[in-house]
């Protein structure tokens, strides 16, 4: 009788190696298809960022070719609307990029929009969001001896530049319009 008990404790044994081996089996497999899945997304994140550099750059020289042509031929527009020069169909991919989110809420500071009008060597075009001046206010700057374009906008008394390098000073047609606009705000 000795033997069969010991025969069973023998099989139990065996067929506790036999699912030990496989469970270890089993995380070996899940560890090395977690380390596969990882180097996939690895490579395909990078391979994004690749693109999405590629992409950037393409924007952006596209957008400095955009602004020089735009800036060549803006003097001819002094005088229209600066809500028309910004929706105009060449400028507005320009503007789109250049504000990015802010584009909708720079179109509606410019709702109620002054003409577009020289400014020293510069062009400048304002405006305010209509019936609420004192809510919303934009404007572009074009300074046609650099092809840029520069845009600002105001909203509860704090200016936000766009097109500015790091380190820029805003164009001297910029300072003069927010200094002013502040200065009516807190009237």
């Amino acid at each position: 009788m000795d033997i069969k008990p010991q025969m069973i404790v023998n099989q139990i044994g065996l067929i506790a190696k036999k699912i030990a081996k496989v469970l270890i089996y089993a995380f070996i497999a899940l560890v090395l298809l977690y380390i596969a899945f990882k180097a996939w997304e690895y490579q395909a994140e990078s391979e994004q960022k690749q693109a999405d550099k590629v992409s950037q750059t393409q924007q952006s020289e596209k957008f400095a070719n955009g602004s020089q042509y735009v800036a060549t031929y803006s003097p001819l527009l002094v005088g229209g609307s600066s809500l028309s020069f910004v929706q105009r169909p060449n400028n507005e991919p320009l503007f789109k990029y250049l504000l990015g989110a802010s584009y909708p809420n720079f179109i509606t500071a410019l709702e109620d929009s002054a003409p577009l009008v020289y400014v020293g060597p510069q062009i400048l075009g304002t405006g305010c969001q209509k019936l609420g001046c004192a809510v919303a206010q934009a404007a572009l700057v074009i300074d046609p001896s650099k092809g840029r374009i520069y845009a600002a906008l105001i909203e509860g008394g704090k200016v936000s530049y766009f097109g500015l390098t790091e380190g820029q000073a805003a164009p001297p047609a910029f300072e003069k319009w927010a200094s002013t606009q502040i200065v009516e705000l807190a009237k």
